[in-house]
């Protein structure tokens, strides 16, 4: 009887990673409780492990080759993970552009030591995600103000708020059809203009729909993109998120990725387990390249921040 409950419970297994993987490949992700799964797809095929070990040592060849079929999928999904996306070179004479994306979590009672952060950051270009009344208070009581003088801003009192201060002159475009405030900004930069985007997108938890719809209209931007575009902050998406993948195959590449970091992770960080998951993401396009990117810390934050270096791409040899 044991015996048979075990089998039951590894079939059950591997029916289930089978199923998210099958998602996957289909690219489906039609409900809140599948794209929540789907985020956590790397974690479950490990679960495949003791299957597989058992069903060699009890010699369930059925069993074995499902569970490394499976398996194996998981391992192609996974690959581009693996080799870091291709990109043309920077322009040789190129200053490059340094913005950085903190999420400060909007309940977040250590905003006073964010300062000192962002100060050895030396980024040219910060976003703000998660901006609230008190932490606009706090960091303007600092010298940034004085560092960074071109200021836009959306406070509010959730998670909706957003900031973008930049060392250089900041022109706001037309609004974007996203659920929570985002900014389409052309920043005159070092080496010309680059369109920096802005994004808070909604949450797959909190509204499906929105979530896609706002996935949805990042890779409008990315097919469309004819200038060096950057589109930078928290898109509450990963890399095991068939809509996320649909904004890359747009003509975005994501700069972590570019870095060989594909499997870097950035939230959560308020629990006692390490971040799980990567939700904030650099994404270039248009001509745009990314030379540089590095995470870090956020006190009192439940993210981790990142900063890329961006910069013009070589022109294509003739």
């Amino acid at each position: 009887m044991a015996t048979s409950v075990g089998w039951m419970i590894g079939w059950l297994t591997v029916a289930l990673i089978g199923l998210v993987v099958l998602s996957q490949t289909l690219g489906w992700a039609g409900t809140r409780d599948v794209a929540i799964v789907q985020s956590l797809t790397p974690y479950l095929a490990l679960a495949l492990v003791p299957v597989v070990v058992v069903a060699l040592w009890r010699q369930q060849l059925l069993l074995l080759t499902v569970a490394g079929a499976v398996g194996v999928a998981v391992a192609i999904l996974a690959t581009p993970l693996m080799v870091a996306s291709s990109q043309r070179a920077a322009a040789a004479d190129s200053t490059g552009l340094r913005v950085a994306s903190l999420n400060l979590w909007y309940e977040n009672t250590r905003i006073a030591d964010v300062d000192e952060v962002v100060a050895e950051l030396d980024a040219d270009v910060i976003v703000f995600i998660e901006y609230v009344p008190i932490h606009q208070a706090a960091l303007e009581a600092t010298s940034l103000t004085d560092d960074y003088p071109y200021r836009i801003e959306r406070r509010d009192f959730g998670p909706a708020g957003i900031a973008v201060w930049s060392r250089m002159p900041v022109r706001l475009g037309e609004p974007l059809d996203t659920f929570k405030d985002s900014f389409d900004l052309s920043i005159d930069g070092p080496d010309g203009r680059i369109r920096v985007i802005a994004v808070h997108m909604a949450t797959p938890v909190a509204d499906f729909d929105a979530w896609r719809r706002d996935l949805a209209v990042a890779a409008a931007i990315g097919r469309s993109a004819d200038s060096p575009t950057l589109l930078i902050g928290d898109l509450n998406a990963s890399y095991w998120h068939p809509d996320f993948r649909r904004v890359l195959d747009a003509g975005f590449v994501d700069a972590h990725r570019a870095a060989g970091a594909g499997f870097s992770t950035s939230w959560p960080t308020s629990g006692w387990f390490p971040p799980f998951v990567r939700l904030d993401h650099a994404l270039t396009a248009g001509g745009l390249v990314s030379t540089d990117i590095d995470d870090f810390d956020i006190p009192g934050s439940d993210h981790r921040g990142l900063v890329v270096s961006v910069a013009p791409a070589r022109p294509a040899a003739p």
